[in-house]
């Protein structure tokens, strides 16, 4: 997985506390309307190509992330 970073915003309490309560009846949290946004924001501003070369990054990081390390034995006679 790519590196993450955390996003802190300030806005009022009274509005997040009635967001949160709608959201909740629609079975969906203010957390993930919030990246649904940023995703559609990322995707309106980034170009196609810049954006596949980051996923193509991604996909490499994410395979040496996995990658297990070669195990070497030594035989003695």
């Amino acid at each position: 997985m790519a590196k993450q970073i955390e996003i802190k915003l300030k806005y009022p309490d009274a509005r997040v506390r009635a967001l949160r309560s709608v959201l909740s009846k629609k079975n969906t949290t203010l957390e993930s309307e919030l990246m649904e946004q940023l995703y559609q924001l990322y995707k309106k501003n980034v170009k196609p190509e810049v954006r596949e070369f980051i996923e193509e990054m991604e996909e490499q990081e994410e395979t040496r992330s996995f990658k297990k390390p070669e195990k070497k034995t030594l035989s003695v006679e």
